[in-house]
């Protein structure tokens, strides 16, 4: 006979689960990341410990799922967004507002921590990133062609839009929580860019 799994099988995550994981995250905004326990997480997401380990094996699994639930729903409604018939200023517009929207509630302080004590987690936010410069990359060049913005690098519009993510926001020297939300830095960035991509 062979050796048992000493893993556990877990189960599916549904609806049910991605609501109380949105429910977690909100309500891990402003706890010390570094000494967080499975016991923190089933008292703020209101679960019992054994019912959590039915889904996840650690700590970081739920925090990465509680993560991908919502930067999940914030590009489903950026995607669903570019099917509807908007001029090219209307539709940045509204994707500004979509990110801002979607990234309300999320501390400078939480993410500050998730990139410097869970870099598994920290991946989820940096691949949500890539696939939202992506997606105003082709915005720009679409822009561009149009010549409702100035023809610039679409490369180094892209590589500075990622940055202010990863490296700005995230830079706990230069934002921090009592002076900042994280959805109106987003929203002043990217309208700042609106202003510089219009042509006069």
């Amino acid at each position: 006979m062979g050796r048992k799994s000493l893993l556990k099988k877990r189960k599916n995550i549904t609806s049910k689960t991605h609501n109380w994981l949105n429910h977690l995250l909100e309500g891990l905004q402003y706890e010390n990341l570094e000494q967080l326990t499975m016991d923190n997480i089933a008292c703020i997401a209101g679960k019992s410990k054994s019912t959590i380990y039915e889904y996840f094996n650690s700590k970081e699994e739920i925090l990465q799922a509680a993560c991908q639930t919502r930067t999940k729903v914030i590009f489903d409604s950026l995607l669903n967004l570019r099917q509807q018939d908007l001029d090219t200023v209307s539709l940045y517009t509204q994707l500004i507002e979509l990110f801002a929207a979607g990234s309300s509630g999320i501390s400078l302080s939480f993410l500050q921590d998730i990139k410097q004590y869970y870099p598994t987690v920290w991946l989820v936010v940096e691949e949500f990133t890539d696939s939202f410069v992506e997606l105003l990359k082709e915005h720009y060049t679409k822009g561009i062609k149009e010549k409702v913005y100035n023809s610039v690098s679409i490369e180094l519009l892209g590589n500075i839009d990622k940055l202010f993510v990863t490296q700005v926001v995230t830079n706990p020297s230069i934002f921090s929580d009592d002076k900042y939300t994280l959805s109106n830095l987003i929203r002043d960035y990217l309208n700042l860019r609106l202003m510089g991509l219009l042509k006069r």
